[in-house]
């Protein structure tokens, strides 16, 4: 028997998600974009990120994706309009010790619950924005949804980005030093199992490949399989209005202007707290472009020549704006 999963749902009239590779600079621009006025503090999120990998390989049907994205959604602009379940870390990034409402959201743990909530959420109408990863390359699926969405997606010079890749996660790996294996509680992307060793979800049908790549080489295997996705569905994809491309080194050589971009295809526009974001962002920064081209060095050694020279192809675009 066939089922239609569904649910009630609290979404406002547009959904942003800061999209993009891992590194590739979201948690740069999404404290900026929630500076923004009738926004909220940009939230991480993972359950998107490992739904839609089961979307599109057919594991899951549509009607039961979206009514459990739409479930997530709802508690989560419920919660965040109570303060439960908020992130007072000081030092992480997402922190709402570092946002423009802290002072709103410590007054709202008093705050009681109920269905005025609901009323509250509705009328104002604010804008939720979620971090998420390798969306675009999905895009065609996600849009089977329907939602209100808009899609903001960043993306680095690919030396700059794969070098933060391995730099960031090198240590995240199992202690099984005999077989890669992704057995590691801390990594919350959706995977597979082969030959009983858990790989990524985007080796699928490239097992044996990925696991002859050295270190260095399997980040660059997520970094070349995402951005191409990413490239050929934005391609086949009819709504491109939908969507904003932010080059990381506009962003943060031309903040300002990259700001006015955001805030026209938003249309929302900068509070007084948008400078103070500005700031605790060290934004605007100077790209070190003899620093690049030391990591350039590095990662030639690193790397296989035809997976180097891919990689210094996309680097050409990237330069040249013309991956998009």
């Amino acid at each position: 028997m066939s089922i239609l999963w569904s649910s009630p749902d609290l979404l406002p009239k547009k959904l942003l998600f800061v999209d993009g590779i891992t590194r590739s600079g979201k948690s740069m621009v999404s404290p900026v974009i929630s500076s923004f006025k009738k926004s909220y503090a940009f939230q991480h999120q993972a359950i998107l990120d490992n739904l839609m990998p089961l979307v599109r390989k057919n594991a899951i049907n549509i009607s039961a994706a979206k009514s459990l994205i739409t479930l997530y959604f709802n508690q989560n602009i419920y919660n965040l309009n109570i303060s439960r379940q908020i992130n007072l870390r000081p030092k992480d990034n997402s922190s709402l010790l570092n946002d423009k409402d802290y002072k709103l959201f410590k007054k709202n743990l008093k705050k009681k619950e109920g269905d005025y909530v609901i009323k509250e959420i509705k009328t104002k109408n604010y804008l939720p924005i979620y971090i998420s990863h390798d969306l675009l390359g999905m895009i065609n699926h996600f849009d089977k949804f329907k939602f209100p969405y808009q899609i903001i997606y960043t993306y680095r010079h690919p030396i700059d980005n794969i070098f933060s890749l391995i730099k960031r996660y090198e240590k995240v790996k199992a202690n099984n030093k005999l077989k890669y294996n992704y057995n590691n509680p801390r990594i919350y992307g959706m995977m597979i199992k082969k030959n009983n060793i858990l790989l990524p979800y985007y080796t699928a049908g490239k097992e044996k490949y990925f696991l002859s790549l050295n270190h260095a080489e399997k980040f660059v295997f997520y970094y070349l399989d995402s951005l191409k996705n990413s490239i050929s569905s934005y391609k086949r994809f009819n709504k491109k209005r939908k969507i904003l491309f932010l080059r990381y080194d506009d962003f943060a050589s031309d903040t300002n202007r990259q700001i006015k971009r955001i805030s026209n295809f938003l249309n929302l526009k900068a509070s007084n707290y948008t400078q103070k974001s500005l700031r605790l962002n060290k934004l605007p920064r100077k790209i070190d472009l003899k620093y690049r081209e030391g990591k350039r060095k590095i990662l030639q050694k690193m790397l296989r020549k035809e997976i180097y020279d891919e990689v210094i192809k996309l680097s050409q675009k990237y330069e040249n704006i013309s991956l998009f």
